[in-house]
C-alpha cells in the first residue's frame, strides 16, 4: 500500500513538473523567451536641499519640466546603449545660477559601462537648465536600468562615492559650500 501511495505521489509530481514545463513553451512546443527587462524605469524624484531653500531658488513651474526632460534624455541614452546587467541608482542634477547644469550617475554594483554612463551624462547636460537664483540646487531621479540591480551603497539618498572626500572627518552637510567643492566654478 505504501509503495502504491509513493508511486502515485511520484507520478503526480512528475505530471506537475511536465505541466509546468509546458507553460514555458509556445503552441508549437518551442521554449518561450522571457520578455526583456525594460531598459529604463524612472522611480522617485528626490530634492537634496530643504523645501524652503528649493522654493527660494527655483520655480516649480521651471524645475518640473527640466527634470522630466533630463529624465527623458537619460532614458534615451540608456535605450540606445547595448543591454547590460541590471542597475539601480540615482541620476543627480545640479543646477547653478547662470544656466549651468551638471549630471552624475550613481549606481550599485555592477555599474553600467563607462560609455553608457558618459552617454547619459552628455545627453542630460545638453538639456537647457532652468533659471536658479541665490545658489545651486540638487535633484535626484531614481531609476532602474535593464531590470534593476543592487542599490548604491552609502548615503540615502545616494551621492557619488568621490563626494565623500569633501566631507570633514566629523561629517558634514550638503550645503552650498559642499556643492561648490564637488563642482567648483
Amino acid at each position: 500500500m505504501r509503495a502504491k501511495a509513493a508511486m502515485t505521489a511520484g507520478l503526480a509530481a512528475f505530471s506537475l513538473s511536465l505541466g509546468l514545463a509546458a507553460c514555458d513553451r509556445g503552441a508549437d512546443g518551442a521554449p518561450v523567451a522571457e520578455a526583456p527587462a525594460e531598459a529604463w524605469v524612472g522611480k522617485d524624484v528626490v530634492l537634496y536641499l530643504p523645501d524652503p531653500v528649493m522654493k527660494a531658488r527655483v520655480e516649480v513651474s521651471a524645475l518640473s519640466p527640466y527634470v522630466n526632460a533630463a529624465t527623458a534624455a537619460a532614458e534615451g541614452a540608456v535605450r540606445a546603449a547595448p543591454v547590460q546587467p541590471g542597475a539601480s541608482g540615482m541620476l543627480l542634477l545640479m543646477v547653478k545660477p547662470g544656466g549651468r547644469a551638471k549630471a552624475w550617475v550613481v549606481t550599485g554594483d555592477p555599474a553600467p559601462g563607462a560609455e553608457t554612463v558618459a552617454a547619459v551624462v552628455k545627453a542630460v547636460e545638453a538639456v537647457p537648465a532652468p533659471a536658479v537664483r541665490e545658489g545651486p540646487i540638487l535633484v535626484g531621479v531614481g531609476f532602474e536600468a535593464w531590470g534593476g540591480g543592487a542599490p548604491p551603497a552609502g548615503a540615502s539618498p545616494p551621492i557619488p562615492r568621490d563626494w565623500y572626500a569633501h566631507f570633514s572627518k566629523d561629517g558634514g552637510r550638503l550645503d552650498d559650500a559642499f556643492m561648490a567643492s564637488v563642482w567648483p566654478d
